[in-house]
């Protein structure tokens, strides 16, 4: 290993001031000149990417964030979390930081999906030395790849520019880099996913559980090209997904959420957060802690925190029929709406029920977290198409693949484009709430200033987003400690 050379401050209180000289060689997680000399070092590097998606997922900011900031959801209205529902954050994201809750907020994502990025960044720069079986290490590359595509993906629909870094930080000096124009980002995203569907297998049943199939890196490709508006790119990816004939709708809607059919559901649910309570160590996220209503019982959690909850204008707007439905709760036995949470203001309260777990307790449950779902394709398709041709046929048989499976009729003949697209951003709401997908749709659609404003209940009466709340501020704690980043302008 080599020396580490620190000349510290004579009071050791100031990072970058006052200080003669600082001269350091950072270890990462994975640094070492030896380390990748075999298969089992190759193979615990990419464990330890799959370790930075679970550390993304189990604080829960990466699905609080976007759930508490759209029209489904809102958190119970306290201090720092009530600051994302009301557009209150800042830079410095002052409440979060002040109450202890920065694991609920941005800078949690921004932290763990780098860590994520450094992790893929080493597998994909030592793996193809390491000597081992071609076909495995090439799986390795690709999983490397899709991660990394995935992580960035994360950080550039959250916050804009981001910092793209495809190297690992060997030194200091590489470590601090500058922002990359999103469109730039986006070409690297694609390059990245491309060369992952060249090397990572096509899924079949077999394959072990949580591992990234050939399909998940074009579901991803597809998605990500929605978000870029690239319709055509949306389209054929989307297309190959379905086209492959590799996975399948559950029957029912509430069956791909069902912990006792978990493994089943893999069919739909192409990539997800692997969790278990019965792990050692467990693998557990706050996400169905506080999903669970207190007053719910052992229903959904036998430790539940009932610090989220769908407004009732959502549930209002399904259909009765609609199998989506069976899964947003006003009432259980002998607990009527009103009495369900009575810490809030709100009395018509909706829980969602997603992520139920009648042996969880607390934070220890066996639910995965869906992040691909095969639906997904379908409605990607549909508004790609869309994009291009219109309300076309085609168009239709996509998004009446998704009601179908929710047990309702075909979407209403004859729409225009713009109410036709509108109608299948209505159906992607009602398809995943709940899974951290919903604000990112008006985003990227820049509807949310429009429509947020009619989410309101007695808890929060007025919500009024602005043009710069389309992208959250970058940490201002990462801006002060790189001298090559600056604020995106809105925030400035």
């Amino acid at each position: 290993m080599k020396k580490i050379k620190i000349y510290s401050c004579a009071i050791g209180l100031l990072l970058f001031y006052g200080c003669n000289k600082l001269k350091e060689t950072p270890f990462s997680s994975i640094y070492t000149q030896n380390f990748y000399s075999n298969a089992t070092e190759a193979e615990a590097a990419i464990t330890a990417v799959y370790g930075g998606l679970y550390n993304l997922y189990t604080a829960g900011a990466t699905i609080f964030v976007p759930e508490w900031s759209a029209d489904v959801m809102f958190p119970r209205n306290v201090v720092a979390r009530s600051s994302l529902t009301l557009y209150t954050y800042d830079p410095q994201y002052s409440a979060q930081t002040s109450f202890a809750r920065t694991n609920e907020s941005p800078i949690e994502i921004w932290k763990q999906a780098y860590g994520g990025v450094e992790k893929a960044n080493w597998v994909i720069a030592k793996v193809p030395a390491t000597p081992m079986d071609t076909a495995r290490r090439n799986s390795i590359l690709g999983e490397a790849y899709f991660f990394r595509a995935f992580f960035n993906w994360t950080l550039t629909r959250n916050f804009q520019n981001i910092v793209l870094k495809i190297t690992p930080s060997n030194s200091i000096a590489n470590s601090y880099v500058g922002k990359t124009d999103q469109k730039a980002v986006y070409q690297q995203i694609y390059k990245d996913l491309t060369t992952a569907d060249s090397l990572l297998p096509d899924y079949t049943p077999t394959i072990v559980k949580g591992r990234v199939s050939r399909q998940v890196a074009q579901l991803l490709f597809a998605k990500a090209a929605l978000y870029d508006q690239n319709w055509p790119l949306a389209l054929q990816m989307a297309q190959t997904v379905i086209n492959s004939g590799k996975y399948t709708l559950m029957p029912n809607f509430a069956d791909a959420f069902d912990v006792s059919k978990k493994d089943a559901a893999r069919q739909e649910n192409m990539f997800a957060v692997e969790l278990s309570s019965s792990l050692n160590p467990s693998r557990f996220s706050q996400v169905a802690y506080y999903f669970a209503p207190i007053s719910a019982g052992a229903a959904y959690n036998k430790g539940p925190a009932g610090a989220m909850y769908a407004f009732q204008s959502f549930y209002n707007s399904f259909a009765p029929n609609d199998g989506r439905r069976a899964l947003l709760d006003t009432s259980f036995p002998g607990v009527p709406q009103i009495k369900i949470d009575t810490r809030l203001l709100t009395k018509n309260l909706v829980a969602v029920g997603k992520y139920k777990d009648p042996n969880a307790v607390g934070s220890l449950s066996n639910n995965n977290i869906p992040i691909l779902r095969y639906a997904d394709a379908f409605l990607i398709a549909a508004e790609a198409e869309a994009m291009q041709n219109g309300a076309s046929g085609l168009a239709y048989s996509y998004v009446n693949t998704i009601r179908t499976r929710a047990h309702i009729p075909g979407l209403t003949a004859g729409l225009g484009k713009d109410d036709f697209v509108d109608s299948v951003l209505v159906e992607r709401a009602k398809e995943f709430y709940g899974e951290g997908d919903r604000w990112y749709d008006l985003t990227r659609t820049n509807k949310f200033l429009t429509v947020i404003p009619t989410a309101i209940n007695a808890d929060y009466p007025v919500r009024t987003p602005l043009p710069k709340h389309r992208y959250f501020p970058i940490p201002q704690l990462e801006i002060n400690a790189n001298p090559e980043l600056v604020q995106n302008p809105d925030w400035q």
